[in-house]
């Protein structure tokens, strides 16, 4: 890890559990007002373009080794059904290698019609987990 932004294991941890319990203060109320849905990938119920940015942070390809090629791809076509612009942070797997799917994500999106690009984060908390995917539609 670089300890440049949280300097130790106690930090992170505070840090995480402060996250943790912000969104669980918000929760009900959040639920009640509609800024929260219950939904999971790579079924969204959302129409088409409905948002200009999904973010997804933290789900997709760090969790490479659980989730299928196959759930990649389908989550993130989803993904770009819903939202203009899709960006996806990290691209590595835990154990800090890129993803075993990122090369023929790309090259499959890119296919489709996608422009996909990696870009440099000024974030690196994971050691080398300074990169993100962004995908637009078309040229």
């Amino acid at each position: 890890f670089v300890w440049n932004t949280i300097p130790s294991v106690d930090i992170l941890g505070e840090t995480r559990l402060s996250a943790m319990n912000r969104f669980l203060e918000d929760y009900d109320g959040g639920l009640g007002e509609g800024r929260y849905v219950e939904s999971s990938l790579p079924d969204l119920p959302f129409g088409d373009q409905e948002f200009g940015l999904a973010l997804c942070s933290h789900y997709l390809f760090l969790y490479s080794p659980h989730l299928s090629g196959e759930f990649h791809l389908r989550s993130i076509r989803e993904l770009c059904r819903v939202a203009r612009e899709v960006r996806i942070f990290p691209l590595l797997e835990l154990g800090t290698v890129p993803s075993r799917y990122l090369e023929a994500v790309v090259d499959t999106l890119s296919e489709e019609g996608y422009r996909v690009s990696e870009e440099t984060v000024p974030y690196e908390f994971q050691r080398g987990g300074n990169k993100m995917m962004r995908i637009r539609f078309g040229k």
